[in-house]
């Protein structure tokens, strides 16, 4: 897929997804056997896996807004960096809800086969998040 096409399935895929919290549409953006690694500490295999777990960020900061800053792609690699903005109405992670406002920032290296997501590694600030919410 050329970089243009990408970068334009990437732009939508956050924007779908991640501001329009629609988790019925991820066949278009990844594959069936996707591999998800959060922050180095566990990875969810699958589309369902992916699905229940942005499924339980969402319910717990149901207006989770997404920023993006930056998006580059090398070979069948892209990046992008963003800012997520929210508030926790519900118990995320162990943290009891806390009706706190957070801000943090995210990397997201993804891994293409053809035109969809296959792989990616998810980078956030979770120290700067888990001290807004009183966590820490």
């Amino acid at each position: 897929m050329p970089m243009d096409q990408r970068d334009a399935a990437v732009r939508a895929y956050l924007e779908d997804v991640f501001n329009g919290h629609n988790l019925q549409s991820l066949d278009k953006y990844m594959t069936e056997d996707l591999v998800s690694h959060w922050l180095g500490d566990r990875s969810l295999h699958g589309i369902e896996a992916w699905r229940t777990g942005m499924a339980g960020f969402f319910d717990a900061f149901p207006d989770a807004a997404y920023t993006l800053n930056d998006l580059f792609f090398a070979g069948d690699k892209g990046v992008w960096r963003g800012t997520w903005q929210a508030t926790q109405s519900k118990e995320w992670e162990g943290i009891p809800p806390t009706g706190r406002k957070a801000k943090w920032t995210v990397i997201i290296i993804g891994r293409f086969a053809g035109d969809k997501l296959a792989e990616d590694w998810v980078e956030y600030d979770r120290y700067n998040l888990f001290r807004q919410l009183g966590a820490l």
